[in-house]
C-alpha cells in the first residue's frame, strides 16, 4: 500500500476525534441535534486547527441516515457515498487557485441542482480570504437566499481580510491554537501506534514549535521519526533549525555583558549557516520567559529586550533583511541601556546632595559624565552649524542616491557591522563640501554612530571619495534644528573644530590626577 503521511492517516473522522474546539464542536452537535442547521458558516483560526477536517466531517455527519448521538453511522449509502474523495455532493473549492468571478458564477449556476444522492449539498470553501472583490460580490447574493439543499462552509486563517458583508451572512465560529494537553495526548497516541521512540522532551519541544497548530506537530513528529530512531529535544531542535539552550545563554550574556562586535558576530554566523531569526528570536524570548518565571527574578532588562524582540519579529516577517533588523534591534537596546546615565546636570547635583556623596573618585565620575554630555552637544552645535552655514542641496541629493552603495561593506570584517546600520536606520539629511548631517529614527543608533564617527567618516571616504566631517543626529534633534535654521538662518556660522590631540592630553592629565602614578 502506498505510504500515507501521519497527518492524513491521523485525520479525525467523527466529531468524538477532534483534538481541542470543544466549544465549536458543541455548537455544530446542538445544530445537528435540534435540526438547526445554517446556510452558511464561517471557520477561522490559525491553520492546522482543523478547520476543514471539521467542515467535511460536518458535510458526512448532516447527510448520515443514521446518526447515532451526531456520530455517522459509516454504513448507510448516504455515508459511504460521502466519504469517496470525488463525492458530486460535497464540493471543495480550493479559493487560493480558484479566486476569480468566473468560478464562482459557475458554481451559482450549478447551486439550484439538487444533490445526486445526499439530502444536502455542501460547498466548503477554503481560504476564502483569497476571493477578489468581483468573486466576493458574485458569492454574495448566493448566501444571502441558498435553495434548502445547500449548505456553505466557508474557512480562512486571516477573517479580517473577508468583507464584513459577507461575514455577516454567515454563522462564524472561531477556532483556537490546540491547548499543549491536548496537543501532548494526541502526539503521544500516534506514537505509541505507529511505534516511535520520544521522550517527554522531544514532545514538549515538538509542542513548542508548532505554535498550536496539530497538522505542524503531527508533520514536525514524522519528519523527526524520519531523522532518527530516537527523538528528544536535541534532535527536534536540529530538524527545526532552531539552537539549543546552551546556545541561548551563551546569547544572552553576550547581551547583557554589552558585547556588541561579538553578538554582531554570532547574528552573522547563525543568518549564515540558515538559522531561521524569526524562530530564534521566539526562543530568546521563550527563553528568557521561562527563565525569569523559574528564578522569580522579574528583570525589567529582560521584560524590556523581550518587547522589542516581538516587535522586531514582526518588522522581520515583512523585510528583505531580517538579520539587519535583529542586529538594529538589540544593538538599540544596548545602547539604550547603556545611555541611560547620560543625565542632566542639575539630576547629577540633585543626586550628590541626596545622596551626601563625598568621596572625590564618584564626585570625579558624576562630574566626567557631565562633561560628556556637553562636548556631545557642542559636537553635534559646531557639526551642524557648520553644515547648515553653506548648504550643498546637490550634494545630498547624489548621497541619497548612492546611499545603498554602502551595502558593499556590510561583510567587510572592519567596517561591516556599522556598515549594516547604516544602510538600515541612517539617511543624509545635509551637505556642505566639508561637512555631512545624518539622522537615525533612534536615539540610541544616533549616539551608536557619534562613538564611531571616525569609522563612519572612513566609510563615507572609502565608497564617495569625500572626506566629510560628520554627525549623527536623532529625528527630534534634526526637527528641533531645522525649525531654529527656519526662524534665523543667520545664526549658523563656520566656527573651527577643538584639536582633537589637545583633547588627548587634558585627558591624560585629569588621569593622572585622578589616580596618580
Amino acid at each position: 500500500m502506498k505510504y500515507q503521511a501521519l497527518y492524513r492517516k491521523y485525520r479525525p473522522k467523527n466529531f468524538n476525534e477532534i483534538v481541542g474546539q470543544n466549544v465549536t464542536i458543541k455548537i455544530l452537535k446542538n445544530a445537528i441535534s435540534n435540526d438547526h442547521i445554517s446556510h452558511a458558516y464561517l471557520f477561522y483560526g490559525p491553520r492546522g486547527t482543523g478547520k476543514t477536517s471539521i467542515a467535511k466531517i460536518f458535510a458526512r455527519t448532516v447527510n448520515c441516515e443514521n446518526l447515532n448521538n451526531t456520530i455517522p453511522c459509516e454504513k448507510c449509502n448516504s455515508c459511504l457515498y460521502s466519504i469517496n474523495a470525488g463525492c458530486p455532493d460535497i464540493i471543495e473549492i480550493d479559493a487560493a487557485s480558484n479566486n476569480g468571478v468566473d468560478e464562482i458564477r459557475e458554481l451559482k449556476n450549478k447551486i439550484a441542482f439538487t444533490p445526486t444522492e445526499l439530502k444536502y449539498k455542501v460547498y466548503i470553501i477554503d481560504e476564502v480570504h483569497m476571493l477578489s472583490t468581483g468573486a466576493f460580490n458574485a458569492l454574495l447574493k448566493t448566501l444571502e437566499e441558498p435553495p434548502e439543499h445547500a449548505i456553505f462552509i466557508l474557512a480562512t486563517t486571516e477573517l479580517q481580510k473577508v468583507p464584513l458583508t459577507i461575514i455577516s451572512r454567515c454563522q462564524t465560529l472561531e477556532f483556537k491554537k490546540i491547548d499543549d494537553v491536548s496537543m501532548k495526548t494526541k502526539l503521544l497516541e500516534i506514537s505509541k501506534k505507529e511505534k516511535i521512540d520520544i521522550n517527554d522532551s522531544g514532545i514538549q519541544e515538538i509542542i513548542k514549535n508548532s505554535n498550536g497548530g496539530l497538522r505542524d506537530a503531527i508533520g514536525l513528529l514524522e519528519k523527526a521519526n524520519s531523522y532518527s530512531n530516537k527523538i528528544d529535544d536535541n534532535t527536534i531542535k536540529e530538524i527545526s533549525g532552531n539552537v539549543s539552550d546552551n546556545e541561548l545563554n551563551d546569547f544572552i550574556n553576550l547581551i547583557e555583558n554589552n558585547k556588541i562586535d561579538d553578538l554582531l558576530n554570532q547574528i552573522n554566523n547563525y543568518y549564515n549557516e540558515g538559522v531561521d531569526l524569526i524562530k530564534l528570536g521566539n526562543s530568546l524570548i521563550n527563553y528568557l520567559r521561562t527563565k525569569m518565571i523559574k528564578s522569580k527574578d522579574y528583570n525589567k532588562m529582560y521584560c524590556n529586550l523581550i518587547l522589542e524582540i516581538d516587535e522586531a519579529i514582526n518588522k522581520m516577517q515583512r523585510s528583505e533583511n531580517p538579520n539587519v533588523i535583529f542586529e538594529i534591534t538589540l544593538i538599540n537596546n544596548l545602547i539604550s541601556r547603556n545611555n541611560k546615565d547620560n543625565t542632566t546636570k542639575n539630576n547629577i547635583e540633585q543626586n550628590i546632595e541626596q545622596n551626601d556623596v563625598k568621596d572625590d573618585k564618584k564626585y570625579h565620575i558624576l562630574n566626567d559624565k557631565i562633561e560628556e554630555k556637553n562636548e556631545l552637544n557642542d559636537f553635534k552645535n559646531i557639526r551642524v552649524g557648520n553644515t547648515l552655514c553653506n548648504p550643498k542641496k546637490n550634494n545630498v541629493i547624489e548621497l541619497r542616491n548612492n546611499w545603498k552603495k554602502i551595502n558593499d561593506l556590510a561583510f567587510d570584517e572592519k567596517y561591516g557591522n556599522i556598515s549594516r546600520i547604516l544602510t538600515s536606520d541612517v539617511l543624509p539629511v545635509a551637505a556642505s563640501d566639508t561637512n555631512l548631517i545624518l539622522i537615525s529614527n533612534l536615539n540610541g543608533i544616533a549616539n551608536q554612530i557619534n562613538s564611531d564617527i571616525d569609522t563612519v567618516e572612513k566609510i563615507i571616504n572609502k565608497i564617495f571619495s569625500i572626506k566629510y566631517k560628520i554627525v549623527c543626529l536623532s529625528k527630534g534633534e534634526w526637527d528641533n534644528y531645522t525649525i531654529e535654521y527656519k526662524n534665523n538662518k543667520d545664526k549658523f556660522k563656520y566656527v573651527n573644530e577643538p584639536n582633537k590631540e589637545k583633547k588627548k592630553d587634558s585627558l591624560k592629565e585629569k588621569a593622572k590626577e585622578l589616580f596618580e602614578d
